[in-house]
């Protein structure tokens, strides 16, 4: 192309703007945007908010994150029967993400009573849940519960929320917001159980950002610690012991085991049998004397002591020509009354 004479001149301004138009044209372009940076699954050391160390046990974690805000969902272990996932959801708001153009802010709206009662709808559906009017707080603040009777033995519960500072001085200090939602049904559990996630949850994050500060400013000092005039003592107002004591350990005691020896009985000896001496018939009749010089004895029956002479010690008898033979006398039965009569 042929220039005029009035074109030279400008010839260095065009290039120059040329060199400015391909200059914006490159800084249009930007870093790849992947899935994984908007949501993706984190350890279960990661989560924001740690359940207390007797449970529940933290099962998985789904993260997003937002341009104003980091959300995660904590599935929480369970053993009941009714549908749903036991969960604990954390927001926290204040954060900023490295993709600047991204247009996915996190909405934050305060705690309503609608709000309350539409999100325990999706949450625990087609079960009556019935709002706690008492007043609780844990280390965090205080924070409000419902309880609702699941399937079967299944005791439910669903708890909010929200921290946030009530000094706001100055703009750009203790800003900050955490919400914090509860959803856990569990087996012939107890309110107390159930509660005690709430009381004993530990917050395991925070925003590296100046004035980041949901917890409002720290308790003031007690003026009365190393003063004097101000007696502190051990024990607390309370009845409350100063050191918790253990319940006595139960021990079983066992018995020692005794070896149980069974011993074959002995054969009992059976005595002899023992005759009985036969009885001594009386002599009936009359008495004759003995022609060895002996006789029997009327009281016993037995020979007398002239018989057991005339017998040696040797068992024999005297010779004979020493016995005297007595003739049987005749005897006649005459009955003279109960007298026999002998001639």
């Amino acid at each position: 192309m042929t220039l005029q004479p009035g074109w030279r001149a400008c010839r260095p301004a065009l290039t120059a703007l040329m060199g400015l138009a391909a200059l914006t044209l490159a800084g249009c372009a930007g870093k790849p945007i992947q899935s994984e940076a908007f949501i993706k699954s984190v350890p279960p050391e990661q989560a924001m908010v740690m359940p207390p160390p007797a449970g529940p046990a933290v099962v998985s974690i789904i993260e997003r994150r937002f341009n104003n805000a980091i959300s995660q969902d904590i599935h929480l272990g369970t053993d009941a029967s009714t549908p749903g996932q036991n969960m604990l959801k954390v927001q926290l708001y204040g954060t900023e993400s490295a993709y600047r153009h991204a247009d996915n802010s996190l909405g934050m709206s305060s705690i309503t009573e609608g709000r309350i009662s539409s999100e325990m709808r999706q949450s625990l559906p087609r079960i009556a849940m019935a709002k706690s009017q008492f007043y609780v707080q844990n280390a965090y603040g205080p924070f409000g519960y419902a309880f609702g009777r699941g399937r079967g033995s299944d005791l439910c519960l669903y708890a909010w929320q929200q921290i946030r500072t009530r000094d706001q001085g100055t703009p750009f200090a203790n800003y900050g917001v955490i919400q914090i939602r509860l959803r856990t049904c569990e087996a012939n559990a107890t309110e107390q159980k159930l509660l005690s996630v709430m009381y004993n949850f530990t917050i395991n994050a925070s925003v590296d950002a100046l004035g980041w500060n949901p917890y409002g400013a720290n308790r003031e000092f007690n003026s009365a610690v190393g003063t004097t005039g101000a007696p502190i003592y051990p024990r607390p107002a309370s009845a409350e012991p100063i050191v918790q004591t253990l319940p006595p350990r139960q021990t079983t005691s066992y018995a020692p085991r005794v070896q149980v020896r069974r011993v074959q009985p002995a054969p009992r000896a059976v005595a002899p049998p023992v005759s009985q001496p036969q009885p001594q018939l009386e002599p009936r009749g009359p008495r004759v004397p003995s022609p060895f010089g002996g006789g029997y004895s009327s009281a016993t029956g037995r020979p007398s002591d002239g018989y057991a002479a005339a017998t040696s010690s040797s068992g024999t008898t005297a010779p004979a020509a020493q016995r005297v033979t007595v003739p049987s006398p005749s005897c006649t039965m005459a009955t003279d009354g109960a007298d026999v009569v002998c001639r």
